[in-house]
């Protein structure tokens, strides 16, 4: 029996603690071994279309992040997911069509935990009426009302403490107004929107002690004009003003040799795991200092093969750390790899 475990960055856009600029989410993939695993809890439910869906919720030849079936009820669909290997309840929803590009109706979202992840209502497609967002522990981190796809009304936003960092206010003419503020009630950003996701006119964002951090001038939709400034209120150098990613030293295929280079492929294979493709994911934070913290496992397919990425990834060096108007700001990152084993 043999295993091996490589791959590749790839960029997907999320956004940062401070909700100022967006980061990355870096993704790596390997080599693809396939296995069609049937659990006997899901053998009853042969009438149903099943499939398995990676951690993204796309379909997957791959052992996958979700076990989900879909049925026609009447004239929609009933769709279900199930967390692997944890076998308890991801989501329900309604759609128009089988493939589940059109919700239409009630769509639930739950932690692997159980507790209720989000809550609300589609209508061909759009988000209508209130929408509910729950952190793993039970408190509200978004609600917003939605007519036709479109907030209307007021937003609010909390972080996972529970407190208030996010306000947004829309008419149904699409301008909106949008209020930041930092954990110590400081005010973060404010600036004003048109046409539902426009930024328009001056927006203006704050360091935690009050004074100014950057201002942004938008026309047509684009920054034309952009500065920013330390704490003191000195206004720096232009150059320094522009967002700046988190980066491992040499960029993303430095990392994916890192990675490639510690990895201990054989770990699932010393603790019995079958042959398969199983896709090992973590979240983990780059911080100020270009430290990787908070390393948190997505998934659990056991076999040691969630702590063995764990392990890499605490020997990481230092990271080049995310920057955004001249100043350093921590960055999430997902870091999925696959350990494909073969007898």
């Amino acid at each position: 029996m043999k295993s091996n475990a490589f791959g590749y960055g790839l960029h997907l856009n999320t956004e940062t603690i401070c909700i100022i600029l967006p980061t990355i989410y870096l993704f790596m993939k390997v080599t693809v071994f396939v296995l069609l695993l049937l659990l006997p809890f899901f053998s009853l439910f042969a009438q149903k279309k099943t499939q398995r869906f990676d951690f993204q919720f796309n379909p997957t030849t791959t052992t996958g992040r979700y076990h989900v079936e879909t049925e026609k009820k009447d004239s929609l669909y009933f769709r279900q997911a199930f967390y692997l290997p944890e076998l308890s309840q991801a989501m329900e929803g309604w759609y128009k069509d089988e493939a589940g590009k059109i919700p239409h109706g009630e769509v639930i979202w739950f932690h692997p935990n159980k507790v209720l992840k989000s809550a609300g209502r589609f209508v061909n497609g759009q988000k209508q009426g209130d929408w509910l967002e729950f952190n793993d522990k039970g408190m509200m981190l978004d609600s917003g009302n939605y007519v036709n796809g479109k907030l209307m009304g007021t937003r609010l936003q909390w972080n996972k403490t529970g407190i208030l960092i996010d306000s947004m206010k829309f008419d149904d003419a699409g301008k909106g107004v949008q209020v930041g503020w930092h954990e110590n009630g400081v005010v973060s950003r404010a600036g004003l929107w048109e046409n539902d996701t426009t930024k328009t006119g001056k927006w203006k964002y704050y360091h935690d002690n009050g004074q100014v951090q950057a201002t942004e001038d938008y026309a047509a939709g684009k920054i034309s004009l952009l500065r920013c400034y330390d704490e003191t209120g000195k206004e720096l150098d232009p150059k320094l003003c522009e967002g700046k990613e988190a980066q491992f030293s040499g960029g993303d295929r430095n990392w994916s040799k890192f990675l490639q280079r510690n990895l201990n492929p054989d770990v699932p294979i010393k603790k019995g795991a079958p042959n398969g493709e199983f896709q090992v994911v973590v979240q983990f934070i780059v911080d100020t200092d270009g430290n990787i913290t908070d390393i948190k496992p997505l998934t659990k397919h056991g076999f040691g093969m969630e702590e063995e990425v764990i392990r890499i990834m605490k020997l990481s060096p230092k990271w080049e750390p995310a920057q955004q108007f001249g100043k350093k700001v921590k960055a999430y990152r997902l870091q999925p790899i696959t350990f494909g084993i073969s007898g």
